[in-house]
């Protein structure tokens, strides 16, 4: 709540808007309400008007009981408003400088409730904020809002026009072996595929039999039945400027999400090596990022155009997905609203021991940051892209020689699988002795092992 008795040290942004309303309410007003509601809240002061310096200035309104009253009314009018989401206390006048201004704080409506819209449509009526103006929503963002409305979770439909020949049986080789390993005595490790598909969920019941589930494509599927069901949507990863010499080499682009997954897992893992000394560090380094790629394949509107971005750079790891958060961000950070939008595809990472879906992993992450000492993650929302990001400042090392080299060992390997020392020694330009030296190194850190006269990434 802003201080009413200093309001001039206010200016209107994404949470205040000022309206001087001193002949009733303005049109925008309603523009406003459905704006806040579809954001992230904000108040409305009615009697309040913006000067020329952007500072606020109190005008007063005429009759403050009259325009509380006629608020209440028109706010409860189906007809003009879709969803009255206001308490009591969310409506008050206030007495400044002896001139009455009436208060309206609205708060961020429940995705049940989105989009909240003014007139008899949603894809006329629905506004949000962006910066310190309101916006009429596009009719992708409308249908988007209007997916998240429903409970019954959308990556659960069975795909009656695909088939299990659809699905990568590389990815589903990887993906029961993991499974296996994690869970080893789980019942389904004995089930043949075409019984262990359905068990899972990844194939449905379709009307000519067992056909994917949206889900079980997602998680497994090959790459063209993937561009035919979301034909906008990629997953991506990159590297730029982390100061190392291969640091323009990035991974192929992965079939399916779990492909993408295991790829960033791995590589992310190597990368924590290099940036935490302490292998204890080391490791809740590693399972925070993962936990972060995790948490966006999981968040993520597959439904949408902009797909799912991991960037890192020397200082910052960032993870970004199509799809607004379902919940605050302060109720993500806090983990106390769970609310997985692909519950779906939850369940089948959960199976290898990879998703809970209670909502911790966030929390979990903040709580690595401070215990750390490093600067905070930073989870926003970019509310015309309809994205969510989580940005995390990863600590910084000075490196010697040797571990240079063993950073660009690993940066060789990720993008070739695997090679012999005479290749690295070629491919990096440097000594044989030093690769040895270096792949000896990362041998007994358990990040590299052998494979005939080959070396590779430790999976």
């Amino acid at each position: 709540m802003i201080d009413l008795n200093n309001i001039a040290r206010y200016q209107e942004n994404n949470r205040i808007e000022a309206k001087k309303a001193a002949g009733g309410f303005p049109h925008s007003l309603w523009e406003t309400y459905s704006a806040f509601a579809n954001t992230i809240g904000g108040l409305i002061l009615l009697g309040v008007e913006e000067a020329k310096d952007k500072s606020l200035q109190v005008t007063g309104i005429p009759d403050g009981p009259g325009y509380v009253k006629l608020f209440w009314d028109t706010v409860n009018d189906p007809a003009k408003v879709s969803a009255n989401i206001l308490r009591p206390q969310d409506v008050a006048l206030h007495t400044i400088d002896r001139k009455e201004v009436l208060v309206i704080s609205v708060p961020r409506a429940g995705r049940r409730q989105r989009p909240v819209y003014i007139g008899e449509s949603p894809f006329t009526g629905s506004y949000r904020r962006d910066g310190e103006g309101d916006y009429h929503c596009s009719s992708d963002e409308v249908r988007a809002m209007l997916r998240d409305r429903e409970d019954s979770p959308a990556d659960l439909a069975v795909l009656e026009s695909r088939s299990a020949a659809d699905l990568s049986p590389q990815t589903l080789r990887q993906f029961r072996l993991l499974m296996a390993m994690r869970q080893p005595e789980h019942p389904w490790n004995y089930l043949p595929d075409d019984q262990f598909l359905p068990a899972a969920g990844i194939l449905g019941p379709g009307r000519e039999g067992p056909k994917p589930t949206l889900a079980g494509l997602l998680l497994l599927g090959k790459r063209k039945a993937l561009r035919d069901v979301f034909p906008k949507f990629r997953l991506e990863y990159q590297e730029t400027d982390t100061g190392f010499q291969l640091s323009t080499l990035r991974p192929g682009p992965p079939e399916n999400v779990f492909a993408f997954y295991t790829m960033a897992a791995h590589r992310l893992t190597a990368v924590s090596a290099l940036l935490a000394a302490h292998p204890a560090d080391r490791d809740a380094l590693a399972g925070a990022m993962r936990e972060a790629v995790l948490n966006a394949i999981l968040h993520a509107d597959y439904f949408s155009r902009g797909g799912l971005m991991i960037q890192r750079t020397a200082g910052e790891l960032t993870v970004s997905n199509d799809g607004l958060l379902r919940v605050s961000p302060d109720e993500a950070k806090q983990g106390t609203a769970a609310d997985p939008r692909n519950r779906g595809l939850t369940q089948l990472f959960s199976l290898v021991k990879l998703a809970t879906g209670t909502g911790q992993g966030l929390p979990g992450i903040y709580s690595l940051w401070a215990r750390q000492g490093w600067r905070a993650p930073v989870l926003s929302e970019a509310v015309r892209a309809g994205r969510t990001n989580l940005s995390l400042p990863l600590p910084r090392r000075t490196f010697s020689p040797e571990e240079l080299t063993r950073q660009q060992i690993i940066e060789y390997l990720t993008d070739h699988v695997s090679a012999s020392p005479k290749a690295l020694a070629h491919g990096l330009g440097l000594p044989d002795g030093e690769v040895q030296s270096g792949l000896d190194a990362l041998v007994r850190q358990s990040l590299v092992v052998r494979a005939g006269r080959s070396y590779r990434l430790r999976a």
